[in-house]
């Protein structure tokens, strides 16, 4: 019996020594989403915007607009090593994503163009993965040539002829502050990607210009933007 009792403890002081083990993520980086809403008007053929004639911005007024941006700082995806590469995917819905009024919606994903044909494959599927709910109806997928730029506050991420977006960080201990300064989040917390930990930010500016989902827009201030980090 005493034998048992010593074995007992024994084995409970081994276990509270013992190194806890912390799985490390198997892909992790930095994420952006801006979500806004803004009536624009039909555009006609202008030069260098790309757009044909019949194009026509925001078809339904009201119509909702968000960006997600993942930024792999390092990771493997299906075999195939995606460290620095990045993923931009653009959403129209006719509601608030993530909200029971969503409605229909429509996406275009913007794979970076340094990625190989493996690679490219392996992004999509890492981004079907990351936000399932809002890649079900893609409407096109292109290489494109992402750039993002993270100085101090100051973020801008942009794609040649197609998107640019302006965003300012703040850390804030009240969440009144971060109201008042980043605006009203309608899903505080909730980032439409999956694995995300992220905080509320300031949407100075975006701007999309595209055939890729017969849109463009140009908004000023954002009515919710994220920045943080993913991991899986």
């Amino acid at each position: 019996m005493y034998r048992k009792h010593l074995a007992s403890v024994l084995l409970a002081l081994v276990t509270a020594n013992a190194p806890q083990l912390i799985a490390e993520p198997v892909l992790y980086g930095s994420y952006i989403e801006i979500q806004s809403e803004s009536t624009t008007a039909g555009l006609r053929k202008v030069p260098g915007l790309g757009l044909s004639a019949k194009t026509f911005a925001n078809r339904t007024a009201g119509a909702h607009r968000s960006i997600l941006f993942w930024n792999i700082s390092r990771g493997s995806w299906n075999g195939q090593s995606l460290d620095s590469l990045k993923i931009v995917t653009v959403i129209e819905s006719h509601g608030v994503p993530g909200s029971p009024l969503e409605g229909a919606m429509k996406a275009v994903v913007y794979i970076d163009e340094k990625a190989t044909d493996e690679k490219a494959a392996a992004l999509l599927d890492l981004a079907r993965e990351l936000a399932p709910r809002y890649l079900k109806n893609v409407k096109r997928i292109r290489k494109a040539p992402i750039q993002f730029v993270k100085k101090d506050h100051a973020l801008r991420l942009s794609i040649r002829n197609h998107l640019a977006v302006d965003v300012e960080t703040h850390e804030h201990d009240s969440a009144a502050i971060c109201e008042a300064v980043c605006g009203k989040d309608p899903q505080p917390g909730k980032p439409l990607s999956r694995h995300v930990k992220s905080e509320k930010a300031l949407g100075q500016k975006s701007l999309y210009k595209a055939e890729d989902l017969d849109v463009r827009w140009t908004s000023t201030t954002s009515q919710s933007c994220l920045f943080g980090q993913f991991g899986l």
